[in-house]
């Protein structure tokens, strides 16, 4: 079971008295049901101890691809540089579904579909969790996620394109349901699609669609795989980017009803420091989450390339969640040494990444056991 620590709701904090503890209502006595009443027990289950891991003082450590490629390795047997590091695997593991919706056997960076389905069912056959994201592609001009020609307003109910994108949840749909295990479970999975959308970055966003046209779609994308496809196994995190306010990360709200988990994503740039900006960040995020009466994560984080900070993980990311119960907190891939966010052997926070991990808050795949339960 989870490590048992206590939270510790008077933490003040430099800088963040504008979101101050006082200000935020109560955590209800239980979270809200999942927005899926057919939700499998697994399911459930990973929803309500979120929150109370979250609540009793734990946040899950998160890794993209974490066991299948690493600094100078890909595809190995039971690895992770994480794993390498401290003995232990992250607690939970992303992945990506960009280019499913074509058909093709990879994702955009090359992942193939069936090595990302064996990792999953390997994390969950050992107790950890998984996390899914979608960049889709453009389903106008047939780009990347990355290319904003405006598309949202075509794919959804009425839209030219909407029996094109039927067919695309189709394909997720199958993914999702392919994860199943010998005994006949389904892998529950925090699926998080068109995410960081109050930015202009994807052809989601803020700026290349109205706020309508996101909610019906993420909407529309819920209620296509729960009650069309029957896909059961799926919790729903909503994402946004950076954010100044409650309003602004609301303004995309798609209903309560439609979101299990709240999320956001913010990476340490020499813009944007993580310590400070990110705290207060985490600060709002349990503000709007208990109004909301679910769990919140920092779903999307890192320092890329990381040579120069030998205390990052102690000093910037620590200070970002230390005494706010944030579920879970993931960094991006390691891919290669041009390429990463997570700790490797070797790399310059090595020793600092193994003191971070030691700390009573930060949870590995082997201190979640029950999970599920």
């Amino acid at each position: 079971m989870w490590k048992q620590i206590l939270y510790l709701s008077c933490l003040v904090v430099a800088g963040c008295s504008d979101i101050a503890d006082r200000e935020y209502p109560e955590p209800q006595p239980a979270p809200a049901a999942a927005t899926d009443s057919q939700a499998t027990v697994q399911t459930r289950n990973l929803l309500a101890n979120l929150r109370s891991i979250a609540e009793n003082g734990g946040t899950l450590f998160g890794h993209q691809c974490s066991s299948l490629y690493g600094i100078g390795w890909s595809g190995d047997a039971d690895r992770s540089d994480v794993k390498s590091i401290c003995g232990d695997y992250p607690a939970i593991m992303g992945w990506d579904l960009a280019q499913i919706e074509l058909g093709q056997e990879a994702n955009i960076d090359g992942d193939k579909f069936d090595d990302i389905r064996g990792r999953i069912l390997e994390a969950y056959a050992r107790g950890g969790v998984t996390t899914v994201g979608w960049h889709t592609t453009n389903p106008v001009t047939g780009g990347t996620a990355w290319d904003v020609t405006a598309a949202v307003g075509r794919i959804i109910p009425g839209g030219d394109l909407h029996e094109k994108y039927c067919g695309w949840l189709d394909k997720v749909a199958d993914f999702m349901l392919s994860l199943k295990t010998v005994d006949g479970e389904y892998v529950p999975v925090l699926f998080r699609p068109f995410h960081e959308h109050t930015g202009n970055g994807f052809w989601w966003g803020k700026g290349n669609c109205t706020a309508e046209e996101y909610i019906a779609l993420w909407r529309f994308t819920l209620e296509y795989l729960r009650d069309t496809k029957g896909v059961h196994n799926l919790l729903y995190v909503y994402s946004p980017d950076i954010v100044s306010s409650q309003d602004n990360y609301l303004e995309f709200w798609p209903g309560d009803a439609y979101v299990d988990v709240l999320g956001l994503d913010a990476y340490d740039r020499s813009s944007w420091a993580i310590d400070t900006n990110g705290l207060r960040l985490m600060r709002l995020l349990k503000h709007i989450a208990y109004l909301k009466n679910k769990p919140f994560a920092f779903t999307e984080t890192g320092l890329e390339n990381n040579t120069s900070q030998p205390k990052w993980w102690t000093e910037k990311l620590s200070k970002a969640i230390t005494g706010v119960p944030v579920a879970y907190v993931l960094v991006w891939r390691n891919k290669d040494t041009n390429h990463f966010f997570g700790p490797y052997p070797g790399c310059v926070s090595e020793e600092d990444f193994k003191t971070f991990v030691a700390g009573e808050q930060i949870l590995m795949e082997k201190d979640i056991a029950g999970i599920y339960e």
